[in-house]
């Protein structure tokens, strides 16, 4: 049996599902959860109007008009309590400054919302996948949390900040934060979610003088209070006390006190084909499944759950990998060398750059292919300052053709036709997505010896634990969810779906793409929650 904190406010308890591990999302939303609380601070900002405003109320920010206090904000974010955050947080960031944050932390336990948080992995979510020696995109400072300075964690390690963080100790940073900041009680790691769905009450009325039971009305999703009901199955080292008292429990389906808002029944199996995904645990492991009931449920899953595909012939073969941890494992087993046929790198991303600066690193050819034109508007390099980012304007100046490297040879606006197990196909491609490709004639297309295909061209979602694997959520319904071009369509300051009461999203889900604003949506769902639960005292 999973141990669950009891509630006795049902309808305010929160289960967070995260679904790759505990990002710094739902880390955020936890700390604001377990009652710590913003307060002004005094310190000076830029914004005068903001700062009128926050020197008028003595209140915590979470008992303030969110909407009010975010109005006339502009900036990287299209959510405005993003925007919110990220001023009180990091006031004046995109000038340059490194000004010191305007809140202070207060910790009121008599505030706490009682919440779970479901993950796959460790704390950290996406980041425990990542290369450690690689460099974060964002600055140092905008991957720090609410209550633990990341300046200061890095010198308890005998560390100074740098304008731009390793991986790895970012990924650290993450992992430690849950247990500085007492948030570990909430954290269930190694749990994997399979089904959210809605279970209704079906209240049968007793007739007044008979005393017969009268059968509930028909129309039950418009008659009747629901929870959310969470499923999944937890993965652990697998003992001989454990799989004995396993042995002795039986599926009782959902059960517990409907009350405290929240329950949990197990069953235990076997396991081993989910290995890769908990390469972690040992290789002796076993299942154990988990029912919570829950009146709120935020996702907060990020989108790097499942890469994109270019959906051509041959794209399943071993040769070919679709993440740069994929790409990490080739390149470790050293069948890729200087020797070697070149690696073939397709898309123009920062994943792609991240992998064309690996291979040559390593001295191992690259052959890279992208749809756009090398001097597209829209690549991503255009918006970076060269300054900061040295090495993915090296990459722009090699696709360019104004750098050269010996080892590296750009296929501008072609896309790959076919994959074979030492061959590529090419063929020209438009340099529009909208724009047909010309027709492939066979003067136009191009084979290239190859030893690996590594295809960086985005991520989705894994929401397949949603009914329609959450098509309904979308700013464009019946679409599939995309953090770029149909993301879960929340209200603007509680972040609570406008198609599902009782249902939030935050982060990426919603299209805060960075850390620095993605967290942002902890402060509107928290705001919402205590707004909610002061109306049901």
């Amino acid at each position: 049996m999973i141990p669950v904190k009891p509630s006795n406010e049902y309808n305010v308890f929160a289960l967070l599902v995260p679904e790759k591990g505990n990002g710094p999302s739902a880390m955020t939303l936890s700390y604001l959860l377990h009652g710590y609380r913003p307060y002004y601070n005094g310190n000076d900002h830029s914004n005068s109007l903001l700062l009128s405003k926050l020197q008028d109320s003595k209140a915590s920010i979470l008992d303030q008009d969110l909407e009010f206090l975010s109005e006339g904000l502009e900036g990287r974010s299209p959510n405005p309590v993003a925007l919110l955050w990220d001023a009180l947080t990091h006031p004046d960031a995109d000038l340059g400054a490194e000004s010191p944050s305007l809140l202070r932390w207060e910790h009121e336990p008599e505030k706490a919302i009682p919440h779970v948080v479901l993950g796959k992995m460790k704390p950290g979510g996406s980041w425990q996948r990542m290369e450690g020696n690689m460099q974060t995109l964002s600055q140092s400072t905008w991957m720090e949390l609410p209550g633990l300075s990341f300046r200061q964690w890095l010198a308890d390690r005998g560390r100074k900040l740098d304008y731009r963080a390793t991986v790895g100790d970012v990924r650290d940073y993450y992992e430690d934060y849950v247990t500085t900041t007492g948030l570990r009680e909430h954290f269930m790691d190694h749990h994997v979610v399979t089904s959210v769905q809605k279970v209704f009450h079906l209240r049968n009325g007793a007739d007044c003088e008979s005393g017969e039971v009268e059968p509930c009305c028909q129309n039950i999703r418009q008659n009747h209070q629901f929870l959310w009901e969470v499923r999944g199955y937890r993965i652990f080292n697998n003992s001989a006390s454990t799989s004995a008292a396993n042995s002795s429990e039986e599926d009782s389906g959902c059960e517990g006190d409907q009350d405290s808002g929240e329950s949990s029944c197990s069953r235990s199996s076997s396991c081993g084909d989910l290995r890769e995904d908990f390469d972690d645990l040992s290789l002796s492991c076993d299942r154990e499944e988990f029912c919570y009931l829950a009146a709120n449920v935020v996702l907060a899953t990020g989108t790097y759950d499942i890469p994109n595909r270019l959906g051509v012939p041959g794209e399943n073969l071993p040769n070919v990998v679709h993440s740069l941890c994929a790409f990490e494992k080739q390149l470790s087993t050293g069948d890729l060398s200087e020797t070697s046929e070149p690696v073939c790198v397709v898309g123009a991303g920062l994943s792609a750059a991240d992998a064309i600066l690996m291979a040559l690193e390593a001295g191992i050819p690259v052959i890279h292919v992208f749809r756009r034109g090398p001097k597209d508007q829209n690549l991503i390099f255009k918006k970076l300052p060269q300054s900061m980012y040295p090495e993915y304007h090296h990459v722009a100046q090699l696709m360019k053709g104004e750098a050269e490297h010996e080892l590296y040879t750009p296929y501008p606006q072609h896309r790959v036709m076919e994959i074979n197990h030492q061959m590529v196909l090419l063929k020209p491609a438009s340099p529009s997505p909208r724009s047909p490709s010309p027709p492939a004639t066979d003067s136009s297309i191009i084979s290239v010896e190859v030893a690996c295909t590594v295809i960086m061209i985005g991520s989705r979602p894994d929401l397949s634990f949603l009914p329609c694997e959450g098509r309904n959520l979308g700013v464009v319904p019946k679409w599939q969810i995309d953090s770029k071009h149909n993301p879960i369509d929340v209200g603007q300051f509680s972040y609570q779906s406008s198609h599902e009461p009782g249902l939030f999203a935050m982060g990426p889900l919603i299209g805060d793409n960075f850390v620095r604003f993605g967290i942002g949506g902890a402060l509107g769902i928290t705001n919402y929650l205590a707004q909610k639960s002061q109306r049901c005292d």
